[in-house]
């Protein structure tokens, strides 16, 4: 009896991966060993291990980090998709561009202090980040990109 539940609660496992990797679309490769994988793949496979977890919240640090613009993307959108299952989200990420367009609510840390909090638009207009973060340069965007005049 003990060998038929042990069966029964790896299949549920099985289902319950398979179930994962399939919302984090990554079916296509599920036979291919973790390795093998191009580093955007990684990065995904990493958030599809947490998910196996049910957390109430996920924590990601530099969840971007090494990205091309389109693996980017398809982050964010995953980071997305898995916030609208009820999971909250807590990052760090130092790709501006992408912080503004992720998050509802930012606090910004120098050095380890805590600089200012707010929504993207009140961090974006921010004195003190513009100066922490991106000079005193005339600023294009919050996107890191700095035009000198």
């Amino acid at each position: 009896m003990f060998a038929g539940t042990v069966k029964k609660m790896e299949a549920e496992h099985n289902k319950k991966a398979l179930e994962i990797v399939e919302f984090m679309g990554l079916e296509h490769l599920k036979d291919e060993l973790a390795e093998n994988l191009p580093h955007g793949h990684q990065r995904v496979l990493g958030v599809a291990i947490a998910l196996a977890c049910e957390p109430k919240v996920l924590l990601l640090d530099e969840p971007l980090t090494g990205m091309t613009h389109t693996e980017k993307a398809h982050m964010i959108d995953l980071i997305r998709k898995v916030h609208q299952q009820g999971i909250t989200i807590l990052m760090v990420e130092h790709d501006m561009r992408s912080v503004m367009e992720l998050c509802n609510y930012i606090s910004v840390l120098d050095f380890g202090k805590l600089l200012v909090e707010g929504t993207p638009a009140e961090i974006q207009n921010d004195e003190a980040v513009i100066t922490a973060y991106l000079g005193t340069e005339d600023i294009t965007s919050l996107g890191g990109e700095k035009v000198a005049t």
